[in-house]
């Protein structure tokens, strides 16, 4: 046996040539190691061939592997004879262990016979093996279904998801026209040049209908299209529509802008708004929002600005809104941002009930509560809780008459009580008509009525109003069957700041007053002094 050196086997052409082959080459005569390629000294971790060479073959393979790849040699005869692959495993220098395929041919080394064994590296194999089986079974076991197809739209799989949501056995789907197994025409191509997903209604075997959303990717033999199911969406969507649209509670989503992205019927017809105005699109930063209280809101005082500036709901506020068409309207409203985990980019979700019913009843028992019923003036307790008002807290209250209806049980005893209701009420418009604008008139009681003189009184300007009150309420008073003249008594009290009479004294004072007037004369005026 005539083990090669490294000069000889650069001067051998075979040598050669195996030194520039893709696979690891061995080559041993009588069980022992002649000749190794570059590719196979890389493989066995050594630095130089030399240091494999001259040793036993066994020594590169695995105990388990020596007689598989040395039973493939017993049937070479001929030089150029190649045994059947068998699976090996290479045992390196160092010890570590490589799985291989290896492949036995019978040659001439040296003039005399020789194996050549091919060794193949089935890591990167079994990796794309592995893979593929991996891809496979993500194919089977995924939600959505699977499905590839020839250029020409025919099936050429089918996974199992495609076989439950079409309601189609594979073997019912496979080398059918894709439109068939789907039950809707489908254009691959233009899916899979797009970017985007395409929502489509397809059709199972049985006939019933599929939401689903198509993705599509082409490929060498032809395109691959992955449909998910959304008919259980789709309908959860439609119902969840069809439950907001039949709320009586107003419902609107909107941006961070203020425009409205969705709105329910309920809300349109609350705040006012036209399919046209839905339609075209709207903004509520154009409504004029007021606060519980009736009090102008500016837009950052608002809900939905402050749920985008803070991140936090506003529950059950009361707030007052114009309406295009002019009315005004009152709702309880709350607003939160639609998705939290986004809170800059969120829209706010926000709901309302139209409470303006409610609003109106409750404003007209306050109203009533506080106002005289026949003549809608303020009664004795408004009054009250208005001169403490006015006087303790503003120290806006400047005079107070106190004025007596001169011989109006005489119009009751002889016109009736009727004719009476209607000498009051005109009485009080005449009162309203002669005070400023910013001054207050009152019913107390029957006859009696007070004014409430407010802000700067100037030299004199009482004894004008005073003698303008006087001059309205002797005007002929036309009734249908005919007229009365009446006059009035007045008690007259000055005040200012630093007047610490409380309004019961003030009243009192004004009341004696008016009294004193009386008794002097009726139809005259009488300043009390404090």
């Amino acid at each position: 046996m005539e083990v090669t050196g490294e000069s000889s086997i650069h001067g051998n052409a075979l040598a050669q040539v195996l030194d520039h082959g893709p696979d690891a080459i061995c080559i041993h005569q009588d069980g022992t190691v002649v000749f190794v390629n570059a590719v196979a000294t890389r493989w066995l971790g050594a630095r130089t061939r030399q240091e494999v060479i001259g040793h036993a073959v066994s020594r590169l393979l695995h105990p388990r592997s020596i007689a598989a790849v040395l039973a493939g040699t017993a049937p070479l005869r001929r030089p150029g004879d190649v045994a059947a692959p068998v699976r090996a495993t290479v045992v390196r220098i160092d010890g570590s262990e490589v799985d291989v395929e290896a492949l036995s041919t019978l040659t001439t080394w040296g003039g005399a016979a020789a194996y050549q064994l091919i060794l193949r590296d089935l890591t990167e194999r079994r990796a794309t093996h592995d893979a593929l089986a991996h891809r496979a079974a993500l194919v089977d076991h995924a939600a959505d279904a699977v499905v590839s197809v020839t250029p020409a739209g025919m099936v050429t799989s089918w996974n199992p998801a495609a076989e439950r949501i079409y309601r189609r056995p594979a073997h019912r789907a496979l080398a059918q026209p894709l439109d068939v197994a789907v039950g809707a025409r489908v254009d691959v191509a233009a899916i899979a040049a797009g970017d985007d997903a395409v929502h489509a209604t397809h059709y199972a075997l049985d006939g019933t209908p599929r939401a689903v959303r198509v993705t599509a990717a082409s490929y060498d033999n032809g395109y691959v299209l992955v449909c998910a199911d959304e008919t259980a969406l789709s309908r959860a969507t439609r119902n969840l529509r069809t439950v907001v649209n039949a709320l009586q509670e107003g419902v609107v989503v909107v941006d961070r802008n203020g425009w409205v992205l969705t709105i329910n019927p309920s809300a349109c017809r609350i705040l006012g708004l036209s399919d046209d105005d839905v339609d075209h699109g709207e903004t509520l930063r154009g409504l004029t929002v007021y606060d519980a209280d009736g009090g102008l809101l500016q837009l950052a005082q608002r809900p939905v600005a402050r749920t985008f500036a803070t991140g936090l709901p506003t529950l059950n506020r009361i707030f007052g809104l114009d309406r295009p068409d002019g009315r005004k309207v009152w709702v309880s409203a709350s607003c939160q941002l639609l998705h939290p985990d986004a809170r800059d980019t969120s829209p706010a979700l926000v709901s309302f009930t139209d409470i303006t019913a409610q609003r109106e009843a409750t404003d007209r028992l306050a109203f009533q509560a506080a106002h005289d019923a026949l003549t809608g003036l303020p009664n004795r307790a408004h009054i009250m809780a208005t001169i403490d008002a006015l006087h303790r807290d503003a120290g806006l209250l400047r005079a107070v008459l106190f004025i007596d209806i001169d011989d109006l049980k005489t119009v009751n005893d002889t016109h009736g009580h009727d004719v009476g209701d209607v000498v009051l009420k005109e009485i009080a418009r005449r009162l309203c008509t002669a005070v400023r604008e910013d001054d207050i008139v009152g019913r107390l009681a029957g006859d009696e009525f007070v004014a409430l003189l407010i802000g700067e009184l100037r030299d004199g300007a009482v004894d004008r109003l005073v003698e303008r009150i006087r001059r309205v309420l002797t005007e002929p008073i036309t009734l249908t069957g005919g007229m009365l003249r009446l006059g009035a008594s007045i008690g007259v009290i000055d005040t200012d700041p630093h007047d610490d009479r409380g309004a019961a004294e003030l009243l009192r004072d004004a009341d004696v007053a008016m009294y004193a007037a009386k008794a002097t004369g009726r139809q005259v005026s009488v300043f009390h002094e404090h």
